[in-house]
C-alpha cells in the first residue's frame, strides 16, 4: 500500500492518454452544441475533450448528471455498443498500433470500480488491451471516456494490500452504508482489544521484582513473544487501529457547519454556466497538441483552461492566451474575499514548496505555487488556489486540521519532517508495520492453539 495505489484514473494518467482535440472538426460553440438540451442553466461545469476520435463537449449538471454532445454535428451521446467501446480504447494513449482489445462487457462495478466517484458514469464497458501488462480500461457508457485504467501488477498488489486492509471485497463494500458501519464495529473492538491487553500485559510485567532469573515477564515461548512485543508495539497498534476508525469519520466528527461549496459558488460569481457568456477559444490552440479545455469562472468571469498534451495550462479570458496570466491574477484578487464575505483575511501567502497542511502524497493533485488564504471566522479556515488556473484545490478548518492529525498523520506518518526526507520516512514505517505484523502473528498463533485445545 505504501508503494501501489488502490486503481484510479489520475489527472495525469488522463491527460498523458488523452486523444488531442482536432480542432478542424470543431463546428459548434458550446451554446450551439446544447441547443438540444433543455435547462442548459443546470450545467455547473463545461470541458471540451475527445470522444471517440471526434470533439466532444462533456458537462457536468448541476444534479451531479453527465452528458456528452460531440461538437461536429451536436449528436448527444446516448451509450455505446460493443465497438463503439472498443474504439474509445484505441483512440487514447493506453492502445499502441500492435494491441488488439478486445471486449469484456457491460458491467455496473467489480472490484477495482466500487468507488462512490464512478457513480455518475455507470454502467461501465470493460476492455481488455492484451498487452503484455495485461491492461484492462473501463469506459464510460454515459460520457464515451476511459474512466478507470488497471494493470497485472497493480491488482495483484491491491489484493494482498488495499483490499485485505480496507476489507474491500467488492461483494461487501458495493453496500457502502454497511460497509462503513462495519469498519467503526471492528474498529472499536480492535481498541478494546488493545487497551485491555495493554492493562493486563502492564500488570504481569515486572522490572524491579523479576520473575525466574532475571525475567521481567511470566510467560514462556510464544506466549512470552506476545507479551513483550504487545508491550513494545502498544502506542503504535493502538494509534494505528484508532486513526483507521477516524479514517470513517464517525458520528460526523469532522463535520464542518459551513459549506465548502457555497464559499466556493461565491468565489466562481455562480453555481451554474452560462453558455452564452464563455470566451471563444483562440485560433492560436489550433496549432498545439491540446488534451482538454475546460471553461470556469473566478468573481463572475469567464475563461478557460486549456491543457496541453505535456501538462501545460493556458490561460484565456478572451483577450488572448497571451494576457491569461494577468487577467487571472486580477480575477482572483476580487474573488478571495467572497469566499467567506463575513470574515476578515488575515493572511495570504504563495505556497512554493508543500508543508504539513498542503502535500502531495500518491494520486492527490496537489499543484505548485498555490496561493494560500486564512480567514477569521469561527472555523478559522484556509482556503488553497491553484495560482496558475485560478481553480480552488482544497479548504481546510478547525476541524479538517483535526482530521490532519488524528487519521493521515497517525496512519500514515505522512508528517512533513519525515516524508520530505525520504527514505527516512520509508524505514520509520516498515519498521514499526514489521514490528506490529510480528505482534500480530504471536497473536493467531496463540489463538490457533487455544481453538485446536
Amino acid at each position: 500500500m505504501m508503494y501501489v495505489e488502490y486503481p484510479e484514473l489520475t489527472a495525469e494518467e488522463r491527460i498523458k492518454n488523452a486523444f488531442p482535440i482536432e480542432f478542424p472538426q470543431l463546428n459548434l460553440s458550446p451554446s450551439e452544441a446544447f441547443t438540444s438540451i433543455e435547462s442548459t442553466s443546470s450545467i455547473s461545469s463545461l470541458t471540451l475533450t475527445s470522444v471517440l476520435g471526434r470533439p466532444a463537449y462533456l458537462a457536468r449538471l448541476q444534479d451531479q448528471g453527465l452528458v456528452t454532445v460531440f461538437a461536429d454535428d451536436g449528436y448527444t451521446l446516448r451509450g455505446l455498443g460493443q465497438d463503439e467501446a472498443t474504439n474509445a480504447t484505441k483512440n487514447s494513449g493506453y492502445a499502441l498500433t500492435q494491441i488488439n482489445p478486445s471486449y469484456g462487457g457491460l458491467i455496473t462495478r467489480d472490484q477495482w470500480t466500487v468507488s462512490s466517484s464512478l457513480h455518475p458514469y455507470r454502467p461501465l464497458h470493460k476492455v481488455f488491451l492484451n498487452d503484455s501488462e495485461e491492461t484492462v480500461l473501463y469506459v464510460s457508457d454515459v460520457t464515451g471516456t476511459v474512466v478507470r485504467d488497471t494493470d497485472q501488477q497493480e491488482r495483484f498488489w491491491n489484493w494482498v494490500g488495499s483490499t485485505i486492509h480496507w476489507i474491500y471485497p467488492v461483494q461487501l463494500r458495493q453496500f457502502e452504508n454497511f460497509w462503513i458501519q462495519l469498519i467503526i464495529v471492528v474498529s472499536c473492538i480492535g481498541i478494546v482489544s488493545v487497551v485491555t491487553g495493554g492493562i493486563i500485559g502492564f500488570m504481569r510485567i515486572r522490572i524491579l521484582r523479576p520473575y525466574r532469573g532475571n525475567d521481567v515477564s511470566p510467560y514462556e515461548g510464544i506466549m512470552k513473544w506476545h507479551h513483550i512485543l504487545g508491550l513494545g508495539s502498544l502506542i503504535f497498534v493502538f494509534t494505528f487501529i484508532f486513526s483507521g476508525l477516524m479514517s470513517m469519520g464517525p458520528w460526523g466528527i469532522f463535520e464542518s457547519p459551513s459549506s465548502a461549496s457555497e464559499q466556493i459558488r461565491r468565489y466562481r460569481g455562480g453555481s451554474t454556466v452560462d453558455l452564452r457568456a464563455l470566451p471563444g477559444l483562440d485560433p492560436q490552440l489550433e496549432s498545439m497538441s491540446v488534451a482538454e479545455v475546460e471553461w470556469t469562472s473566478v468573481s463572475g468571469s469567464y475563461y478557460y483552461i486549456a491543457t496541453l498534451s505535456n501538462g501545460e495550462k493556458l490561460i484565456d479570458f478572451g483577450n488572448g492566451l497571451e494576457h491569461g496570466s494577468r487577467d487571472l491574477k486580477i480575477a482572483i484578487g476580487a474573488a478571495v474575499p467572497q469566499l467567506i464575505p463575513s470574515a476578515a483575511i488575515l493572511q495570504t501567502e504563495i505556497l512554493d514548496q508543500f508543508d504539513n497542511y498542503y502535500y502531495s502524497r500518491h494520486n492527490r493533485y496537489r499543484p505548485l505555487p498555490a496561493l494560500r488564504v486564512k480567514f477569521d471566522d469561527s472555523e478559522s479556515t484556509w482556503h488553497h488556489i491553484d495560482s496558475i488556473t485560478g481553480e480552488p484545490i482544497s479548504r481546510v478548518t478547525n476541524r479538517s486540521r483535526m482530521e490532519r492529525w488524528m487519521y493521515y498523520g497517525l496512519h500514515s506518518f505522512d508528517f512533513h519532517a519525515l516524508w520530505s526526507r525520504r527514505p527516512l520516512w520509508d524505514i520509520f514505517v516498515i519498521t514499526l508495520s514489521l514490528l506490529g505484523l510480528g505482534f500480530s502473528v504471536t497473536s493467531v498463533v496463540i489463538g490457533w492453539r487455544r481453538l485446536v485445545k
